[in-house]
């Protein structure tokens, strides 16, 4: 089928009257889509499987091994895109976001949901191995570009967690499991309009020089050890962690994903009420003690207390966010953005990881105030060495 293309304004509209966004627009677009069905599957699924009877070290088990498939993803990825372009990547992730979807869907036993969790990881590697990166390209390496991504996942996961439990009501675990799977395949459908991009022969020796430690500036390497150390922190009251102490609390599903949505939503407002800020540092440093006193108090607080302080942790989050992503685009080789973002987040993702799995066996033996207190103390080291570290 032949198409007469013109332009107008700063769109693209074809003769059928179709608009297609801008790069950037259409990047956004896919990262909505992504983060409101992951938002369903924060609150739906680990309600799921407590329904089934699967006990709490299983879960932080099956939940533990998406940091490190989702590692493994995001860094054979972002090292081919650096060669091949970022479209096929956004592509499998649509396509692995429906096989995903489908594995919840049947699942019941914990071998089926850990299938499940490895191709949600690798969704998620593959999926942040090229958004990062492919902003910082189209949007000429601005840290703006990085924000309004950080926003836009905030929101749309919030209103997925909103749903979550409506739509458990209304269309059963199943159901909502089905509508993640169909999101998967409007990804599909929007990422082939975006272009292809560069593409070059891959090259093992360069790669393997894009991959290189050693090469790396001090500064570098430096993050690479704090990162590992907020991993540690935020793997202990990751993945389930904050669903199931909402459950334990006494929290109906409907009020877990109101509590949670308010929650990432307060993030994204408070992401996007910062992004302008220039002190990086301090953002940094504030998040920190906010991190750490909250958690601190969340070990020991009463319900209703728990719920405020678990919705307040999203302006923690927000404000987190900045600092988090100024560190990506400061210290990381325009010549390589995506296998550099990639490296920075190798060791927090195998940290958290570790302390996911850690925190099932913890919570069984000794309930949530000992991964509370964990995660405060070591998150508030990550954030002191960022502060120091950035000011060097």
């Amino acid at each position: 089928m032949i198409q007469v293309d013109e332009f107008k304004g700063k769109h693209h509209v074809n003769v059928f009257g179709v608009m297609s966004l801008r790069p950037i627009q259409t990047a956004l677009l896919i990262q909505v889509l992504h983060s409101f069905a992951a938002g369903i599957l924060g609150i739906a699924l680990p309600i799921m499987m407590k329904e089934r009877q699967i006990n709490v070290v299983t879960v932080g088990f099956v939940f533990a091994a998406m940091p490190i498939i989702f590692l493994l993803g995001r860094m054979l990825s972002a090292t081919f895109s650096d060669f091949w372009g970022r479209k096929v990547f956004f592509l499998s992730s649509g396509f692995l976001a429906v096989a995903s979807g489908l594995i919840y869907y049947v699942a019941y036993t914990p071998l089926e949901y850990l299938f499940g969790k490895v191709v949600e990881g690798t969704k998620e590697g593959t999926l942040w191995a090229v958004n990062r990166a492919f902003l910082l390209e189209q949007g000429g390496g601005q840290l703006k570009t990085l924000i309004r991504l950080r926003t836009i996942v905030y929101i749309a996961y919030a209103v997925g967690s909103f749903a979550a439990g409506y739509l458990v009501a209304w269309i059963l675990f199943e159901g909502a499991m089905l509508l993640c799977a169909a999101f998967g395949v409007v990804v599909v459908l929007v990422a082939l309009t975006l272009k292809r991009g560069k593409k070059e022969e891959f090259d093992f020796s360069k790669a393997l020089r894009f991959l290189d430690f050693r090469k790396k500036e001090k500064l570098f390497r430096k993050f690479l050890i704090l990162f590992c150390m907020m991993g540690v922190s935020l793997g202990l009251i990751g993945g389930f962690v904050l669903t199931w102490y909402l459950d334990a609390s006494g929290f109906n599903l409907e009020t877990i994903g109101l509590i949670l949505g308010t929650q990432i939503l307060l993030a994204g407002m408070f992401s996007h009420l910062l992004s302008k800020t220039k002190r990086t540092r301090q953002s940094i440093l504030l998040s920190g003690i906010m991190f750490a006193v909250t958690f601190l108090i969340l070990g020991f607080a009463a319900p209703f207390l728990a719920a405020a302080l678990i919705v307040f942790y999203g302006a923690i989050q927000g404000i987190a966010s900045i600092g988090q992503e100024a560190i990506a685009s400061r210290i990381s080789d325009k010549r390589s953005y995506g296998t550099d973002i990639g490296l920075l987040w190798t060791g927090f993702h195998i940290t958290e990881s570790l302390s996911l799995a850690l925190t099932g066996i913890m919570i069984s033996q000794w309930g949530f105030t000992v991964p509370f207190v964990l995660a405060a103390l070591t998150y508030l080291i990550f954030a002191v060495g960022s502060y120091f570290s950035l000011k060097d």
